[in-house]
């Protein structure tokens, strides 16, 4: 059975990069904020990780991704955030603790293989 990814992205040609690379082996959903994207965690709670941009909109990206980490019902889902190097508030989203990271611009190979391994770390754990 194919897992689900969220992907919280107000740069659509960068949600389609993010497609086309991970659709293959993934059912891939694209959103372009934080509202949408709360409201498909509701809707599908088989989604297992979200893939978030912080570039923009920073403020409701960080408000969303403390939700994540601190909320019951979603503390389970895997988080990786997109951010370019000159972020200014990269420290503070560094302190998140528990999430992957990918400074753009980035290679599709490194993200497939990245998802790939927090996808599957829980089955190769109970293997």
């Amino acid at each position: 059975m194919r897992k689900d990814i969220l992907s919280i992205n107000g740069n659509r040609p960068m949600n389609f990069l993010l497609q086309n690379v991970l659709s293959t082996k993934y059912n891939f959903i694209a959103v372009d904020d934080v509202f949408q994207g709360v409201h498909q965690l509701k809707k599908r709670q088989e989604i297992e990780l979200v893939l978030i941009d912080v570039d923009s909109h920073t403020q409701e990206c960080w408000d969303f991704i403390q939700h994540i980490k601190t909320s019951r019902f979603y503390q389970d889902k895997q988080i990786v955030i997109l951010v370019s190097k000159d972020n200014k508030r990269i420290n503070e989203i560094k302190t998140l603790g528990d999430c992957s990271f990918f400074y753009k611009p980035f290679s599709p190979l490194d993200m497939i293989k990245t998802v790939d391994e927090l996808m599957f770390a829980e089955e190769s754990k109970i293997n």
